[in-house]
Formats: C-alpha cells, structure tokens, sequence
C-alpha cells in the first residue's frame, strides 16, 4: 500500500442562511485543491478557523467578537495539528490584513479569524521544517507574516499593470510568468517560462527577508516566493489547481510539493 501524506488544507469562512432564515457558518474552499492533491498521491484536510476564544460565532455578524489579535493563544491547536500532518497548505480568499487596523477601500473582503489562524499554523509548519505550499492569498499572508508587505490594490498602486483579474475561468491562462534559473519551482517545472491564469488585485511588494522573489509576471509584480531556509516552502500568486487537471507545469508543482510531505513531514 502506498504512502498517502496527510496534508491541511485552509479555508476560507463564509455565512448564509438556513432554511429558517438563521445564520449558518460555513467552511468553504475550491474542491480543485482536494482534487489537485488526490491527483498527486496525497490526502487534504480541510480545516476552519480557529479563534482562541469559546463562542466562534455570534448573532448578527458571524465572526467571533473580539478575538485575540495575536497568535500565542492559537499555537497549542496549530501544533497538535502540525504534529499530525505532513504539509500544509495556504489557500487563496480574501484580502490579508495581519494587523488590529480597520480595513480601506482597497483592502476588503477581510477575515481577520482566518489570517491569525493561518499564521499560527505557518508558523508551526515553519518551526517543524513541514512543507509549505501557498497560493494566491497563501503567497501575501506568508510574505506579512515573516515581514513583508503588500501592493494594497495593483490597479490603483501598480504603475502599468498586466491585468491580474481575469475575467474568464481560472481554467484558462492569462500572462506568463517569468522564474529565476536557480529557483527551486523552475527545477520542478523544467521551465523558466510558462503561463498561468490570474485572479488577485493585491500582490507582494517588499519581500519578506527570510523570503526570495524567484519568480515575475512581465509587469514585474512578483508571482513566485521561496523561503531562503526551510527545505521546502513555496508561494505562488497564481491559481495552479484549477490547471493541475491539464496543465503540466501545475500538475509537477503539486506532485513535488505531495512527495516532499511524504519525505520531510
């Protein structure tokens, strides 16, 4: 019998309502992730927030009143969890906002509970040396965590964007990207060159020091981060597992991030 990596997999808080017309939480996130990591030999856990704090939700307004606004209290549960899992990774969503600031017009959609949550777990994952896989929202929450920052909204921010926003399916590409000869990603994929699809309006700005841009879209917004130390984390602004069912470059980043759970975590 093979070897199945067990791997955490964020996501993203989203409220409805039931058939009673009361508030429903939800934990949502792309089946493309699940689908992306069943293809390449490993198994995705799906988990929510966690807040610290005993009543998660409250009427009226879904996210947890007045939460901790740092990580310590969350550490003991990102651990347990990190102990018995081989990777994590950092799925896409709404805008990063790591800090107790209210948010802007070009700052929105925020989930302050998921941005708390998913450094606790970044920084057990970073402390275990367990791989690291980031996607779109994964890249800037890594990059603001270890001491970055972000482009607040690339169209408004941005001189002379690429469009970063595309309109049709995240199925199709829609620039290239550009990869360092030396980077880690360009070994995986075999290219330096290739195209992916596109669907963020905020982006990288200043780099993390414990992080290396290794990766460009024609603009010159940074599409590829790659930790300086730790044996295996990758972020990429892109959507590749909605290309890893047709697409060989996607495919070989999720295969090569699978294997190195399988032997490092």
């Amino acid at each position: 019998m093979g070897s199945y990596p067990l791997i955490v997999v964020t996501a993203s808080q989203r409220f409805t309502s039931d058939w009673n017309g009361k508030h429903l939480a939800q934990v949502r996130v792309s089946y493309q992730y699940c689908d992306a990591l069943y293809r390449a030999g490993g198994l995705p856990m799906v988990v929510g927030s966690y807040t610290g704090v005993g009543d998660h939700f409250f009427e009226g307004r879904g996210y947890a009143q007045n939460p901790p606004r740092k990580i310590e209290p969350l550490m003991d549960r990102a651990q347990a969890l990190l102990d018995k899992a081989k990777g994590l990774v950092l799925t896409g969503g709404g805008d990063v906002l790591l800090t107790d600031e209210d948010g802007t017009d070009s700052v929105r959609e925020m989930d302050r509970d998921r941005d708390f949550w998913e450094a606790a777990l970044l920084k057990a994952a970073l402390a275990a040396k367990k791989p690291i896989l980031g996607v779109c929202r994964g890249l800037q929450l890594m990059n603001v965590y270890l001491g970055g920052d972000l482009w607040d909204d690339i169209p408004s921010d941005y001189p002379n964007p690429l469009i970063h926003q595309q309109i049709s399916s995240r199925k199709k590409t829609s620039h290239d990207v550009l990869l360092d000869d030396s980077s880690k990603l360009a070994k995986i994929c075999g290219s330096t060159r290739f195209a992916v699809n596109s669907g963020h309006h905020q982006a990288a700005k200043n780099v993390a020091g414990d992080l290396a841009a290794t990766g460009h879209s024609p603009d010159g917004l940074i599409e590829v981060l790659e930790h300086r130390s730790h044996p295996w984390a990758i972020a990429v602004q892109w959507h590749p597992e909605a290309l890893a069912h047709k697409d060989d470059m996607a495919g070989k980043l999720f295969k090569a991030f699978v294997d190195a759970c399988r032997e490092l975590g």
